[in-house]
């Protein structure tokens, strides 16, 4: 199809005009009749053919193909005296270029042939060979109509039995423009598999091909084929041959693959394809790329069905799905798609249309887009349950419906969501009801559109099994920044999580980047979220019954100063107060790196101010001590929510007031802490149920996983842990003053499952 007209006419005539020879030599007017003629060639080439022809550089470069073709004993049969005439070639062997396999046995019969001055025709022709994509024997019927004339050509081709399936096809040409349409049934992909990577190794996808395991599919379509063969002038440059139209339609099914770790499995789908130039045809050669200049390319793709694996996520399509585009490609890295649209029927619908420049990282210089997912409950039992298998997210759960929106244009971004009904499970930690409303967002000047106030509301959330209240944040978004607009209450428990302040700046980091110079240093930080507000009084009964710990006595309230968290790390302002055991605890210079990680590590100084020690050891099953106690912990810092460093003490104020009493458990508990145990038991001070102390304290400093331990005061090689005070009078003393941490904490355990205490 790459000749010029007189290389086509000169090849096509070749064989008629051997018959013709013979009939000049025997035919007169007076002469006898001849019923057949036969011709036989030894080889023929195509090459020694077209070396006679004049032909320009242009046409020289599209005959490549065909000068690689070598014909081996040619065999000519023409049956003039029947009627209607009879034409039969047979061919030994015809060489093929790469890759295609050489076709052997080759034959030709046409059983009605006309031959006129300008014409000639094969009416009821039939064809068989071996070879081409594979050894077996292919058969066809074929009719032919070819006009010299006008250099215009029908062929017409029906049951061809190839790749195990069948094709029927019509050629025809007029001039310089071509057009085919064709119908194939239940091709096998593996017989032509070696066609498609010889291609594609020619366009550079090798990565593609060397990764591509165990390719297959059967594929059936229909369509129509247009373009435009080399013109006799290069006068026009316009008139560059190849592709003017494609127009497809047809399924595939049983597709399958594996490309490294992606693979699919029974894929299927029906499709509709079209692709039309709109400048110039397009050039399907390597060298002559910069020819894809102008197309238009239509795709719909229905029924589709299957498996596959893609970035380690597994995906199983139920028929329900579809696939829409329509795009223009231009100056080869624009495209604009007025349509890309993928819905799931009554579940989700995905819809678009833009303009970008897929050799900039697909930039978006114009985009229009929505997804609606109206059904997430049938989204999460289709979808999600299967790609999300093996995760750390499997089990999760989702209900209710998300509508979203976005339009870009150039640096033009506005985006809008809106929640109906979610709701949201996973792990019995974390979930959600009921969440409603809309959240907007943009990043234009404020002076030119105003932010619209976005709000959302709940009636429940659980984070890490704390369940929360019935909720409403009333915020704005704007460039990378959310704000809360007025102060809000989270119920926890019997009281209130009150939020004074919420902000979130740096949500888009990389497009923050972009603004003035003055704020660059804070564009470096990343996501920072920054909040400050109260507990209201929560009552320690129902958090530590929540929980399953000791029950708890009084309430829990905090002041909460300004807390940041920031590149995964969250620090408190300033000193963050709770009031607990009727008195206070001041925690200063907190910090946590990776505080939702299970690595977290944690620094803090720790104040604790009067707390009471009736209720404190009442909670903890220490045994009853009356009394006010304060103390300190500094350089506290735990790994992993493990203690690895602190130094800390407890002990009794200066000029305390409050009644000083301690019961006899208490009394044996504080002894084996410090390495004693059952003084009392040994004594006739076990008649009595109480005694009254001075004063209490004890002091650990741990460090390499040793507890550095003293009291109140020292006696030689010990210290008191209890000065006792009245009679009769008691002292606690402590012997150890090094004890490993882990033994000194499975003390503290023994104390609370045992009224005695256990020593190792």
């Amino acid at each position: 199809m790459m000749l010029t007209k007189k290389i086509r006419n000169r090849f096509f005539l070749l064989s008629i005009q051997i018959a013709l020879i013979f009939s000049c030599l025997f035919v007169t007017r007076n002469s006898f009749s001849i019923d057949t003629i036969q011709v036989f060639i030894e080889q023929v080439s195509i090459e020694q053919l077209l070396s006679n022809l004049e032909t320009t550089d242009s046409t020289k470069q599209k005959g490549q193909l065909l000068k690689q073709l070598k014909l081996d004993k040619l065999s000519l049969s023409l049956e003039l005296s029947s009627s209607p005439v009879k034409l039969r070639i047979n061919l030994s062997q015809v060489v093929l270029p790469a890759p295609y396999k050489k076709i052997t046995t080759l034959d030709i019969a046409c059983h009605d042939f006309i031959l006129q001055e300008n014409q000639i025709k094969c009416n009821k022709g039939q064809l068989s060979f071996k070879g081409l994509m594979a050894q077996t024997t292919t058969s066809a019927d074929f009719n032919l109509d070819y006009d010299l004339a006008n250099d215009d050509l029908i062929l017409t081709v029906d049951n061809l039995n190839i790749a195990k399936g069948r094709l029927s096809l019509k050629f025809q040409m007029q001039g310089d423009e071509w057009q085919s349409t064709f119908n194939a049934e239940k091709l096998d992909y593996k017989f032509f598999a070696h066609f498609v990577k010889h291609y594609m190794y020619q366009a550079d996808l090798n990565d593609v091909i060397d990764k591509l395991e165990n390719p297959g599919a059967i594929v059936s379509f229909s369509g129509q084929v247009s373009g435009t063969l080399p013109s006799n002038s290069n006068a026009d440059p316009a008139n560059k041959p190849g592709l003017k139209a494609i127009e497809l339609k047809g399924k595939m099914k049983n597709i399958h693959y594996q490309y490294g770790e992606e693979l699919a499995e029974k894929l299927a789908f029906n499709f509709n394809f079209s692709l039309n130039s709109t400048s110039s045809p397009v050039q399907i050669n390597k060298s002559n790329s910069s020819a894809f200049n102008h197309f238009k390319v239509s795709l719909s793709i229905d029924a589709l069905k299957g498996e596959i694996l893609q970035n380690d996520i597994y995906v199983v399509f139920n028929g329900k799905e579809k696939i829409r585009a329509k795009f223009n490609y231009r100056d080869e890295e624009i495209i604009e798609f007025s349509r890309f649209d993928i819905l799931s029927k009554d579940i989700f619908t995905f819809n678009s249309r833009g303009k970008f420049n897929f050799k900039d990282d697909l930039n978006f210089t114009r985009l229009e887009a929505s997804l609606d997912i109206n059904n997430l409950s049938e989204l999460n039992h289709v979808y999600l349950n299967n790609a999300l298998s093996g995760t750390d997210y499997e089990g999760l759960k989702i209900e209710g419906g998300v509508a979203s929106s976005i339009r870009k244009n150039l640096n033009k971004i506005k985006i809008k969501t809106q929640f109906n009904n979610f709701s949201l499970a996973f792990n019995e930690e974390i979930s959600l009801e009921d969440l409603n409303g809309k959240v907007h967002w943009n990043n234009l000047q404020q002076k030119r559109s105003p932010v619209q106030t976005s709000q959302l509301s709940w009636q429940s959330l659980t984070l890490n099994q704390i369940p929360l209240g019935a909720a409403q944040f009333i915020f704005n978004t704007h460039n990378d920044k959310l704000k809360l607009n007025r102060e809000t209450d989270i119920p926890v428990f019997d009281g209130a999580l009150h939020i004074n302040n919420l902000e979130i700046s740096q949500i888009f980091p990389q497009s923050s980047s972009q603004t003035k110079n003055k704020n660059r240093e804070q564009n470096n930080e990343g996501l920072t979220v920054t909040v400050d507000g109260m507990i209201k009084p929560v009552s320690l009964a129902l958090l530590s019954n929540h929980f399953q710990w000791p029950l708890l006595d009084g309430t829990l309230s905090a002041v909460i100063p300004s807390t940041t968290y920031n590149e995964k790390q969250l620090t408190v302002g300033g000193a963050l107060m709770l009031q607990l055991f009727d008195g206070a605890v001041i925690i200063k210079d907190l910090k946590i790196d990776e505080p939702l990680q299970d690595y977290a590590q944690l620094f803090a100084n720790i104040d604790l101010n009067n707390l009471n020690l009736k209720s404190l050891t009442k909670t903890y099953n220490f045994g009853e001590i009356e009394g006010r106690v304060e103390g300190k912990v500094t350089g506290l810092e735990l790994s992993a929510w493990e203690p690895v460093a602190f130094d800390a003490y407890i002990r009794t104020p200066e000029n305390d007031k409050s009644r000083h009493r301690i019961s006899q458990r208490a009394i044996d508990n504080l002894s084996s802490l410090g390495g004693a145990s059952g003084l009392l038991s040994r004594s006739f001070l076990s008649f009595f149920e109480t005694f009254r102390y001075d004063k209490i304290g004890i002091s650990c400093r741990l460090k390499n996983n040793i507890c550095y331990m003293s009291g109140i005061e020292s006696k030689g090689n010990s210290y008191y842990i209890v000065k006792g005070g009245g009679i009769p009078r008691i002292d606690v003393m402590g012997f150890q003053r090094q004890v490993n941490w882990q033994v000194l904490t499975s003390r503290l355990k023994a104390i609370q499952l045992s009224n005695e205490a256990v020593i190792e």
